[in-house]
């Protein structure tokens, strides 16, 4: 049954609690910084609720879209607890607790918990990718740590990532697993290949892989993530593509596909690229980056002006159809 905003519940039980998520657009929330560095509240507290009007299906928060690798523990901690106080339960909000360490991914697992998380999320760790063998142990330590169900975000940015039986050990060994973000070259093929394994009841879902959208559709992905900018025409899409209309969602989707070129270049172009979107918007004061300023010349930054008047009258389009 799809809700209001084109949603879809999909509810596991796991230790005998109920945990819910929901297929859709789930959003990655950006972190907006003031003029001083620190984090503008009133803007991220605009940006969840324009994100929930435009039809979010939930929000994972902080994670790489967050600049989280530039945010301090209490940083992190403070952006969850807003986000969970503006969605007021409305939609599963999951806690991002991503670190090297898995006692790191724990406290910040725990903090999630105790604010209110629905799921909570840990990504692979680089150093998993070159010794595989570590993935389980890693991912037993971290997830006996927390009574959450967890999401577990598979992103090697060139490469294919965590292999199929790496996967499957770790369904089989970690009771709370509930599903994977895969984030790998290609991830099309690894979507059927997750499924195939372990089956329709486990959450599947995409992130950087957003300019294949559709066929991570066709694969029966159940969610998207990518980040709060661009909700609006994604859930059409879904919401489209969900009622058997695929060549309207492919036709509103293949309109979008050139914001996606230029946005998903590398992922510093694609955070400065919607956080400008955002400032258009009239939702985020600035669009400041932590760390060394993104460099905006005549021609990139007329590109992404010319990029953002065409996304913006894709959002108007999308109230007509």
């Amino acid at each position: 049954m799809f809700d209001d905003s084109g949603t879809e519940r999909v509810q596991w039980l796991d230790n005998g609690q109920e945990m819910k998520l929901r297929k859709g657009i789930v959003p990655v929330v950006q972190t907006p910084f003031d003029a001083g560095g620190e984090i503008d509240e009133l803007s991220l507290v605009r940006l969840v609720k324009a994100t929930m009007d435009g039809g979010a299906a939930g929000f994972l928060v902080p994670a790489v879209a967050s600049e989280v690798a530039m945010l301090k523990d209490r940083e992190r901690e403070r952006l969850l607890e807003l986000v969970l106080k503006t969605v007021d339960g409305r939609v599963p909000v999951i806690a991002g607790a991503s670190a090297d360490a898995a006692e790191e991914c724990i406290r910040h697992g725990r903090a999630g918990a105790k604010l209110g998380a629905s799921a909570w999320l840990v990504a692979v760790p680089q150093r998993c990718y070159r010794e595989p063998a570590e993935a389980l142990p890693f991912f037993e330590r971290a997830a006996a740590g927390v009574d959450l169900p967890l999401v577990v975000q598979d992103l090697e940015w060139s490469g294919p990532g965590l292999d199929i039986r790496t996967i499957e050990r770790l369904a089989e060994r970690i009771p709370t697993l509930a599903g994977i973000k895969v984030e790998t070259v290609p991830a099309g093929p690894k979507y059927t290949q997750v499924r195939k394994a372990l089956g329709g009841d486990f959450y599947i879902s995409g992130g950087w892989a957003a300019p294949q959208m559709i066929e991570a559709l066709d694969r029966g992905v159940d969610a998207m993530i990518p980040e709060c900018s661009m909700v609006v025409v994604y859930a059409k899409v879904f919401r489209l593509y969900s009622e058997g209309r695929r060549d309207d969602a492919v036709g509103l989707f293949r309109r979008l596909l050139p914001v996606l070129a230029f946005a998903n270049q590398e992922i510093r172009t694609s955070i400065a690229f919607f956080k400008r979107l955002l400032v258009k918007k009239g939702i985020f004061e600035n669009d400041l980056l932590r760390g060394e300023p993104y460099e905006w010349d005549k021609y990139n930054g007329r590109i992404a002006g010319e990029l953002i008047e065409h996304y913006l009258s894709l959002e108007e389009e999308c109230a007509r159809i």
